[in-house]
C-alpha cells in the first residue's frame, strides 16, 4: 500500500514539474520572439548633407542656440497625446560632454543631474528630436556619442517627461571629421563659404 502511494505521489510531482517546465519554455519563446521582432527595424541612416554642405550646416549653426557633443545613454521613441499629432518622437537621455555654442548659465535650465559647475561636463539632459521616421530605430544607440543641434526651445511641457530640449536634426555622428566641420562653421572659418555667399548673392541679384 504504501509503495503504491509513493508511485502515485511520484507521477503527480513529474506531472506538476513536466508542465512548469513547459510553461517557462513557452514564456521565454514568446519572450525572444518578441525582443526579434524588436530588433527587426534597421537603424536610421544619417543625413550626411548636414556636414558635407556648407550652406546647409552654416544654415543649421545659424539657427542653433545651442551646439554640444554628449553620450547618448538612453533612446526611445514616443507618440504625442495631442489627437492633432500622433507622429513619434526620438527622446534622447544624453551624458553632456562639451558645449560647442550656447550660454552655459542658460543651458543649466534644461539639466537634470549636474556635472561640472563651470562646463556643465558631466550632466544629463534630455533631448526629443521631433517628427521620427517610422520605418527605423532611432540613432545613434546607446553608448554611442553624437553632436546635437538645438534651438533652445522646450519641447512640448505637454507630454512626456520635462523638461526636454529640442533639437533640430537627428544627432551628428561624433568622428572627429564632423567635430572639425561644425567646429568651423560655429567659428565661422569657411574659406569656401564666403565664395558660396558670394555666388549665391551673385544669382539672387541677376534673377
Amino acid at each position: 500500500m504504501r509503495v503504491s502511494l509513493v508511485i502515485v505521489y511520484v507521477i503527480a510531482l513529474a506531472i506538476v514539474v513536466g508542465g512548469e517546465i513547459r510553461i517557462r519554455g513557452k514564456v521565454r519563446k514568446r519572450n525572444t520572439s518578441h525582443r526579434r521582432h524588436r530588433a527587426v527595424l534597421p537603424p536610421c541612416s544619417f543625413n550626411e548633407t548636414i556636414i558635407s554642405d556648407e550652406w546647409s550646416l552654416m544654415e543649421a549653426i545659424g539657427k542653433s542656440k545651442y551646439i554640444f557633443t554628449g553620450k547618448v545613454l538612453n533612446v526611445k521613441k514616443f507618440r504625442s497625446d495631442d489627437e492633432s499629432s500622433r507622429r513619434k518622437s526620438n527622446l534622447y537621455t544624453v551624458y553632456l560632454r562639451r558645449l560647442l555654442k550656447g550660454d552655459i548659465s542658460e543651458l543649466r535650465s534644461f539639466v537634470k543631474l549636474e556635472g561640472s559647475q563651470e562646463t556643465l561636463s558631466g550632466s544629463t539632459l534630455m533631448v526629443e528630436r521631433q517628427g521620427a521616421r517610422e520605418s527605423c530605430a532611432p540613432a545613434p544607440r546607446p553608448r554611442l556619442s553624437a553632436i546635437f543641434l538645438s534651438d533652445g526651445e522646450y519641447a512640448d511641457k505637454g507630454r512626456g517627461p520635462s523638461p526636454r530640449l529640442r533639437i533640430l536634426t537627428d544627432p551628428v555622428p561624433l568622428t572627429l571629421y564632423h567635430l572639425d566641420r561644425v567646429n568651423a562653421a560655429v567659428k565661422g572659418k569657411f574659406d569656401s563659404f564666403i565664395d558660396l555667399v558670394d555666388i549665391r548673392k551673385h544669382r539672387f541679384n541677376h534673377q
